[in-house]
């Protein structure tokens, strides 16, 4: 016990004692130097862990869960998600994701096939993604083609139904033939 108490006597005010609760420097973001492009966007921010959330900065709302997670700015129109330890970039690269689809204007998987409810039939005619979409939705309408090969959305109560819809009520059925619905109707 005494040498505990000889060890913390001795150590000089410079060294920080082991059973010190000091918390750890906040990091600098190159101040006076007048270089702030060079400051990780993390830093200028101020961020530390998840105690706190939100940053408002640059005019802008700025989300993130740590040091190491992308930072999330909050626009009208859009979530950008910068990497943290990078400067701020006003203007970068961005990914424009676009929707794809064939010469009758169903969408296309990832390897350019045509996609199809699978199961699903109306009137015996499969059911088919198409590239159109529900106003501010990412969910696709559904439809079938003639023989004609004219396109017909599916409908419930006038109004076109999404792929979602398809595949909750083909599981309701035991071949999934959408006919058998009363409300689903056709164009």
């Amino acid at each position: 016990m005494d040498s505990d108490q000889d060890t913390a006597a001795n150590a000089s005010p410079s060294e920080p004692n082991s059973s010190s609760t000091e918390k750890p420097a906040e990091p600098q973001a190159s101040a006076g130097t007048g270089d702030d492009e060079n400051v990780s966007l993390v830093d200028e921010l101020g961020v530390q862990d998840l105690r706190e959330l939100i940053f408002g900065n640059r005019g802008r709302l700025f989300s993130a869960a740590g040091r190491n997670a992308p930072v999330a700015e909050f626009t009208e129109e859009f979530l950008v998600l910068h990497p943290p330890q990078k400067p701020f970039e006003e203007l970068g690269n961005s990914e424009d994701i676009g929707i794809h689809t064939d010469e009758r204007g169903v969408l296309l998987n990832e390897i350019n096939q045509p996609r199809k409810i699978a199961g699903a039939k109306f009137g015996g005619a499969d059911i088919w993604w198409l590239g159109e979409r529900a106003p501010d939705s990412i969910k696709h309408y559904a439809g079938w083609f003639d023989q004609t090969g004219k396109v017909h959305k599916l409908l419930v109560n006038g109004e076109p139904i999404t792929t979602e819809v398809v595949y909750r009520m083909r599981n309701r059925t035991h071949d999934g033939e959408l006919s058998i619905f009363p409300d689903v109707t056709t164009e």
